[in-house]
């Protein structure tokens, strides 16, 4: 699995306006978690649901982690959600959970047949 990252967010408004709040090394910091954000957010197929209980556990990588969740907020890169935040637009730019599930379980099915095919002699090596 990977992570869509565009490259235009470094030079994005939103970026600077969270790095801005952050203060010294702000930006970075903000790239930093965003791309921690997004990448967790892919590897559990949330769909860019980040429950707080979630980003709580980010304090691995920063001191702060809802400080910098919210600096994202604030700054249009995250939107708030019942359970926490959601990373804006993220559906736009990633396939969705039943998306990525639906192809896995073509991939699945399809590697199943091959098997199965070279099993009874009519596939290749």
């Amino acid at each position: 699995m990977f992570s869509r990252l565009d490259d235009e967010l470094l030079d994005h408004p939103k970026l600077a306006a969270a790095g801005r709040e952050l203060g010294r090394n702000g930006r970075c910091l903000a790239l930093g978690f965003y791309t921690y954000a997004l990448m967790w957010c892919n590897r559990h197929l949330s769909d860019g649901l980040l429950p707080v209980e979630i980003v709580e556990t980010f304090s691995g990588f920063v001191v702060d982690p809802l400080r910098v969740a919210e600096a994202l907020q604030r700054a249009g890169l995250f939107d708030t959600h019942e359970r926490g935040y959601r990373i804006h637009d993220y559906g736009e730019y990633n396939p969705s959970a039943s998306e990525i599930k639906a192809k896995r379980k073509y991939e699945r099915n399809k590697k199943r047949a091959q098997r199965a095919a070279m099993s009874r002699g009519n596939g290749r090596a």
